[in-house]
């Protein structure tokens, strides 16, 4: 039997019903499905969050499920403490190799500013560049995740894409919505003969609230209208 590969999850932060709560717990529980529990086919190894919220479940989890959790994203995906120096004046740091198989960003919530288009400036674009920049390092390609969309600006989004292309990566990004349950259950046959539709979503009066739900309302919409003739 080969061995199971090993993921990182790299997290703004880890409350009750986050992201990463929803996200990444379930590489360690399994996911939920009309046919019960399914399995993790890969073991969740590490943890970075960028920030403690005061409702944290994070820690506790990790602990309860053998994830270590790192203090760096270097250290998330090399597995590798830095030094208890400050690099890079310390004589025993190690920048370490790249150590899991696989990396989900998930750079959502908690005390970041928004910027004068009334965009919550989620650290996506920082987080991809130091996964990438360790994976760059390593001379070998590993699967990204990015939840959501991939930048609260054009020029960030475009920046992760191109990297993404000079690396290899396989990258992936995109909402839940897709996966998840759908009552009733319906899912169209390929090529269904489709003239209109429209997606009606949930919209949250926070600031940003139009941005992240209404991408997981044309996320809901494209996945219904990718099944009909033409693609």
């Amino acid at each position: 039997m080969a061995d199971r590969k090993k993921i990182a999850a790299i997290a703004t932060t880890y409350f009750p019903g986050s992201h990463a709560n929803l996200i990444a717990s379930k590489f360690a529980t399994g996911f939920p499905s009309k046919h019960g529990i399914l399995k993790p086919r890969v073991d969740l190894v590490s943890l970075y969050m960028e920030q403690l919220h005061v409702q944290d479940v994070g820690i506790d989890f990790a602990q309860r499920h053998g994830i270590k959790v790192y203090p760096s994203i270097r250290g998330a995906l090399t597995l590798a403490n830095g030094s208890n120096g400050d690099w890079p004046t310390a004589p025993d740091w190690k920048d370490g190799e790249l150590a899991v198989d696989g990396v989900i960003i998930i750079g959502e919530h908690r005390d970041y500013p928004k910027n004068e288009r009334s965009r919550r400036m989620y650290p996506r674009r920082n987080f991809f560049e130091q996964v990438c920049g360790v994976i760059a390092s390593s001379d070998r390609s590993i699967p990204v995740f990015n939840d959501k969309h991939l930048a609260y600006n054009w020029t960030d989004a475009q920046w992760i894409y191109q990297r993404a292309k000079e690396l290899d990566l396989p990258f992936m990004a995109g909402s839940s919505i897709p996966v998840t349950y759908r009552k009733p259950e319906l899912e169209h046959q390929l090529d269904t003969h489709i003239e209109d539709a429209i997606s009606i979503g949930f919209f949250h009066s926070y600031v940003g609230g139009l941005e992240s739900y209404g991408f997981h309302a044309l996320e809901a919409l494209q996945c219904m209208i990718e099944r009909r003739q033409g693609g």
